[in-house]
């Protein structure tokens, strides 16, 4: 008998012990902190440019020795060029005084959505409760220390947009935290970290990009100088080197009598 009612305390203790986490874990995901004295973020300001940051990788070689023929090996690196076109959403930032919630710093972050110009905005857009770094990868970006805040998206992010094709852009900030996500059952340590939002504003107006119209500041060409045209040498004229010569036999004699005067008068 002793033995069973050991076994039932020690069942009893596991789920006492099952409910006093699933309660914690409750109210670290759902904070019991009023937060209604948060105020509301405004409604960003922002834009969207395309920029070209393609480059050329220069042609290099590298000579080595084959080592089972023993000749001489030569290797080229480069030489291609990399389409490299992303498109820029830059917010302009706004005052912001981070709080505790639980334990939980707020920090202001900014939620982007896009949309092809033809199609309709998505009816749910799950922007709380996701994996932090999902958030992060996939919606949207934290506010910086700067005046602006920019998220950098390749054009692999919005799929085969065909040259000419318009994509749509909205932004909305949100005051929200990160937080230590331990799952439903007891864990010891978190199994992940996910993102948790406060308070948030209306999305913005809507801008619209075209897919090939370049917005960045085109470089001026590199001035091409201008060769000196080739001009044949002119022969010189034996008129012209009597009369040099004799200017100049005229201004030695010059010279010479009034030396000569100079002299006598000492």
């Amino acid at each position: 008998m002793l033995g069973v009612k050991v076994l039932a305390a020690a069942f009893m203790m596991a789920l006492l012990f099952s409910a006093l986490a699933g309660a914690v874990h409750f109210a670290t995901v759902h904070a019991s902190t009023d937060v209604s004295y948060i105020p509301k973020p405004s409604v960003p300001e922002f834009t969207v440019k395309l920029v070209d940051r393609s480059y050329d990788v220069p042609l290099t070689y590298t000579n080595s020795t084959d080592p089972y023929t023993g000749q001489q090996v030569t290797i080229t690196h480069g030489g291609y060029h990399v389409e490299n076109i992303t498109i820029d959403v830059t917010i302009k930032n706004q005052p912001f005084t981070s709080t505790e919630i639980d334990g939980n710093t707020t920090q202001l972050f900014y939620a982007i959505r896009w949309k092809g110009h033809f199609e309709d905005w998505a009816d749910t857009y799950h922007i709380s409760g996701v994996d932090y770094n999902y958030y992060l990868n996939n919606y949207g970006v934290q506010a910086s220390n700067s005046d602006y805040t920019v998220k950098t998206y390749t054009m692999a992010s919005f799929g085969n947009v065909p040259e000419g094709g318009q994509i749509d852009f909205q932004v909305k900030a949100q005051v929200g935290y990160s937080f230590a996500y331990y799952g439903e059952h007891a864990h010891i340590l978190p199994i992940g970290i996910n993102f948790q939002s406060v308070e948030e504003s209306d999305w913005s107006n809507t801008q619209t990009i075209t897919i090939g119209e370049s917005q960045a500041p085109t470089p001026s060409p590199a001035a091409t100088p201008t060769p000196t045209p080739y001009q044949e040498p002119r022969e010189t004229d034996q008129t012209e080197v009597i009369v040099g010569a004799a200017i100049v036999v005229t201004v030695l004699g010059a010279g010479l009598g009034l030396l000569v005067y100079l002299i006598k008068r000492r």
